[in-house]
């Protein structure tokens, strides 16, 4: 009897110790070497359950989450695998906060990272991306310069010509494209990444041939790296989807959306320079070089109204937010017409829409374009007194002093609480001889303003006095 209960015992020490933390740890790690990250999740739970302070349970679950796409829930146990010093689950740290757009965290963990590890490959890369993240594009190339220059991988190659096109380092950036694209032929994202700076540096036949090479590598459609993209930018990880989409354009160069995706995330990033080109690309290719707008109704082609409402709406936003970057950049006229198509692609235009393309036209010094879109507000809005104030300004800069009175004086019928609208006409009164018009105009407006120092300057200057 006692000789069977030892043997009970001992056989049952045994079972206890192959379901023990360790079993459930090796088969984790085998399920994430095998790539199934499910699997290997349910076993490093049942590590932590039966030891929640287990390392290598917490760096596996950390591990499991991330190959999920499911950054948010690797950062704690990461973390918590982290504080006790292991260096692989701070690595995975780095690269869920970035990947949930937590750049400011992330940078801190790469940091202490370097602290432990200062020789370590993989923080050197995480550095270079963790400024990039936080926008210190400069210290960024710098830092790539320093870190990444005796890394002789494709993946350190290639992120050092990216973040020298980022800094706007386009040379240095080309430079380095071409030692990446040279030892990473069969490569895809790297030969299409490097085609896109060469595009950028103006390197014709380098970009014709790594286009070629990443063509033959990647997908007849860059459907699934799109919506890769847009994933790391819904988590929050802008400047991955930014650098995923220049890659792309730089294989499928003829992709409107792409090309939009791409402008319009560099402007969130205020990087209107890089915004202003791929919008305006955009623009020029399908499918928003096929809108046909008539009198501001889209026509619709395909018979799905859905469809055609969805992509009208993207066709406006992109020329939107380009003329916005050309705002930006201070190139009003090209601003201005972006607007315009913008306007042009709109159901039901509002005088508001035609004020803000006759503003930038006017600052872009363009009286005729002004000229046309105050008219169209006006025309939209007959009572709208900046509309006539406006078109007033385009006929005075046109010498038409008949017609800028004309919309002047109905701008300050519509709009007495503005005193520059009566100091503009009464000018035009001024500037044609007649005075008398001019100072009963600034008596009137006196009555309205008494304090106005601009008005009553102009009502002396004509000859008026206060009574």
């Amino acid at each position: 009897m006692k000789l069977w209960t030892h043997a009970s015992l001992v056989f049952g020490a045994a079972v206890l110790s192959a379901c023990g933390p360790n079993y459930h740890i090796a088969k984790g790690e085998e399920h994430l070497a095998g790539s199934r990250p499910d699997a290997a999740a349910q076993e490093f739970q049942k590590a932590l359950d039966k030891n929640p302070t287990a390392l290598a349970a917490l760096r596996g679950m950390a591990a499991a989450h991330i190959d999920r796409d499911q950054p948010v829930r690797a950062i704690i146990p990461a973390q918590r695998a982290a504080r006790a010093g292991d260096i692989e689950s701070r690595r995975l740290l780095s690269q869920a906060l970035l990947t949930t757009g937590r750049a400011e965290d992330a940078l801190k963990a790469i940091k202490a990272g370097r602290e432990e590890a200062p020789d370590d490959a993989s923080f050197r890369m995480l550095l270079v991306r963790g400024l990039t993240a936080v926008g210190q594009y400069d210290d960024a190339a710098s830092a790539a310069d320093e870190f990444l220059i005796d890394l002789s991988s494709p993946k350190a190659r290639a992120l050092h010509a990216w973040t020298l096109s980022r800094a706007g380092k386009v040379d240095s950036a080309v430079a380095m494209a071409a030692d990446a694209v040279a030892i990473a032929a069969d490569e895809a994202m790297i030969q299409a990444e490097a085609a896109a700076i060469f595009w950028k540096g103006g390197r014709k036949d380098d970009f014709e041939q790594a286009n070629k090479m990443a063509r033959a590598l990647l997908p007849a459609s860059p459907r699934q790296e799109l919506q890769r993209a847009k994933w790391h930018a819904e988590q929050g990880d802008t400047e991955t989807a930014i650098r995923r989409l220049e890659a792309l354009r730089g294989a499928y160069t003829k992709d409107g959306v792409l090309a939009a995706r791409l402008g319009l995330l560099y402007a969130e990033r205020g990087a209107w320079k890089d915004s202003a080109r791929h919008l305006s690309a955009a623009l020029r290719l399908k499918p928003y070089a096929e809108d046909a707008p008539v009198s501001g109704v889209q026509l619709m082609k395909t018979g799905d109204s859905m469809k055609e409402k969805s992509r009208r709406s993207e066709h406006i936003e992109v020329a939107e937010t380009l003329g916005v970057a050309f705002t930006a950049l201070g190139k009003h006229r090209n601003a201005a017409a972006a607007w315009q198509v913008a306007v042009d692609r709109t159901a039901r235009p509002t005088a508001s829409d035609y004020i803000r393309v006759a503003r930038a036209w006017q600052m872009g010094n363009d009286v005729d374009g002004m000229g046309r879109s105050a008219q169209l507000a006006t025309e939209q809005d007959p009572s709208n007194a900046e509309a006539h104030f406006l078109l007033a300004q385009a006929y005075e800069a046109a010498n038409n002093i008949e017609w800028a009175i004309r919309h002047g004086q109905r701008a300050w019928e519509l709009s007495p609480d503005k005193p520059e609208v009566v100091v503009f006409v009464g000018k035009l009164y001024e500037g044609r001889g007649d005075k008398r018009m001019a100072r009963e105009l600034y008596r009137d407006a006196l009555r309205q303003h008494p304090s106005d120092a601009r008005i009553y300057s102009a009502f002396e200057r004509v000859g008026g006095a206060r009574r």
